[in-house]
């Protein structure tokens, strides 16, 4: 009886643990899944590409689950191969003519979703688009050829940061030009070849720009940023040599003088001023023996021609009333005969 007990309190255990996990299967399975309710009609749309989306795949609108992917078909046209994407959209949203339907990332993993995107609310309803309006999936590892020298000094984090940056310029989803910049600038910091860095990574975008048809405004505006500073950086390449002759070997010794005779950023003028001369009185006498002391100085004059500051009938004597009118200034009058 004991043992019957025992068995049974097993038996029952074993089917317990057997439903709950039953029961997290199928929540699992549904999560995956992600399910869309009210999903009343399907539509299909043509594209050129459709590479990492798949059969149950998300119908996003701003980020929200509208639909499924619910079938990719791949047929002929011409020397082309197309895939009809059928999918269903829950209500009330419906396929227009002004629809705009792209392939984007939903994580860095490959995953894709078609995103749905409905601002022109004018359009008349159509139950299918050509590829002529969608667009098509692409490869962001296009964007890494050539680069592979500067990817390996880069961290992973690193990495992963600018490949978000561009997907989400390249899709239109991020805060336009300004992070992805700022990640092509952490990428050429860890190259020795700057330009190069930079003219592969736009020869990249362009080949992207070119699978996607030329449809990616944030893309082509980036491209354009790019090609200005590189275009008049071409115009210019002899003259790098002398920003590195006259740049830090030529400006470092002149600011380590600066410092030593006391010019620095913090030097207040206006206190130096102040300590120097007690009034405005004693400043304007200082100034006024300026010349005197200039003269005394004894420079050597600079001559614009061999005749220039020679008398040729000797040097006038001055009456004493003009010299101290003149106040030590160094003035020289000739005699007239």
């Amino acid at each position: 009886m004991k043992y019957r007990v025992i068995f049974v309190k097993t038996v029952v255990k074993l089917v317990v643990a057997a439903t709950v996990s039953a029961l997290l299967f199928v929540i699992v399975i549904n999560a995956i899944k992600n399910p869309v309710e009210n999903a009343a009609r399907t539509y299909t749309a043509e594209f050129t590409d459709v590479s990492g989306l798949h059969v149950n795949g998300d119908v996003r609108a701003k980020g929200v689950l509208i639909g499924k992917v619910r079938s990719i078909d791949l047929h002929s046209q011409g020397e082309r191969t197309l895939a009809d994407v059928t999918f269903s959209l829950q209500d009330p949203y419906e396929l227009t003519d002004k629809t705009q339907l792209a392939i984007k990332y939903q994580n860095l993993t490959g995953i894709r979703f078609l995103d749905f995107d409905q601002t022109d609310t004018t359009g008349h309803q159509v139950e299918r688009l050509s590829s002529d309006v969608t667009k098509p999936s692409f490869d962001i590892t296009q964007l890494f050829n050539g680069l592979q020298p500067v990817l390996t000094t880069m961290s992973t984090d690193e990495i992963n940061k600018f490949t978000q940056n561009a997907i989400a310029l390249i899709q239109g989803d991020g805060g336009g030009l300004a992070p992805m910049l700022d990640s092509v600038q952490r990428l050429s910091d860890y190259a020795h070849d700057r330009e190069q860095v930079i003219s592969t990574l736009t020869a990249n975008m362009q080949r992207i720009s070119d699978t996607l048809g030329g449809k990616s405004t944030a893309l082509l505006d980036f491209m354009q940023s790019m090609s200005i500073p590189i275009g008049q950086a071409m115009t210019v390449l002899d003259q790098f040599g002398k920003t590195a002759f006259f740049g830090p070997q030529f400006l470092t010794p002149i600011a380590n003088i600066m410092r030593k005779i006391g010019l620095s950023p913090e030097l207040d003028i206006d206190q130096l001023l102040t300590s120097a001369f007690t009034s405005a009185t004693s400043a304007a006498e200082s100034l006024r023996l300026l010349p005197g002391a200039l003269a005394g100085l004894q420079l050597p004059q600079l001559q614009s021609a061999p005749a220039a500051m020679h008398c040729s009938n000797g040097i006038a004597q001055l009456p004493t009333e003009v010299t101290v009118l003149l106040n030590g200034s160094e003035v020289v009058v000739c005699n007239a005969h």
